[in-house]
């Protein structure tokens, strides 16, 4: 929880985008690649539901976007209404179909690799020890069980393929509990 304080306050630090970005993935679960393959028509402002139905990956330097790993994966999350309100003041300042587009081309996601690189940095400043990008989708789901989330929500929440597999990742929380 040490950590997990210093790098959310490190985040208000970093620009709405990436503050965003991070959000998201600490508070859904998300992968990386599916977040930044959002687009803002996967967003329901009036309900919360957020769609996650692409994925974006690099394959030799080049940004794929694709269907999401597997048919599991596609799922639809709903977000807090505080979340909410601030991705809709972030919209504002996003001339995109994309949610996190690039910064070269904006009719183009962000390339994955350049949030890997900026979470080191914030996770440097914070004085947090060094994570994996999906690392914070394993904090999330340790998190939701710890707080009583029952294992089939979670597993459909980050879109495994059955409960079964977010047993065997997870049994160490589980046996704790």
């Amino acid at each position: 929880m040490e950590e997990m304080q210093k790098f959310l306050s490190a985040l208000c630090y970093e620009e709405p985008l990436f503050q965003l970005f991070y959000f998201l993935a600490i508070s859904t679960g998300m992968r990386r690649g599916e977040i930044l393959a959002l687009k803002w028509s996967d967003l329901n402002f009036a309900t919360g539901e957020l769609r996650i139905e692409r994925q974006v990956y690099i394959i030799k330097a080049e940004v794929i976007i694709s269907a999401p790993k597997t048919k599991a994966s596609i799922r639809t999350v709903i977000l807090p209404p505080s979340l909410l309100k601030t991705l809709a003041v972030y919209k504002e300042t996003v001339d995109s179909e994309w949610m996190f587009p690039s910064p070269t081309d904006n009719g183009r996601p962000r390339n994955p690799s350049s949030v890997r690189k900026r979470l080191q940095l914030i996770l440097e400043r914070a004085g947090c020890k060094k994570v994996r990008f999906h690392d914070l989708r394993h904090t999330f789901a340790t998190m939701a069980l710890e707080h009583g989330m029952d294992v089939k929500t979670l597993s459909a929440t980050i879109g495994h393929v059955s409960s079964a597999t977010t047993l065997d990742i997870y049994s160490h929380i589980t046996d704790t509990m």
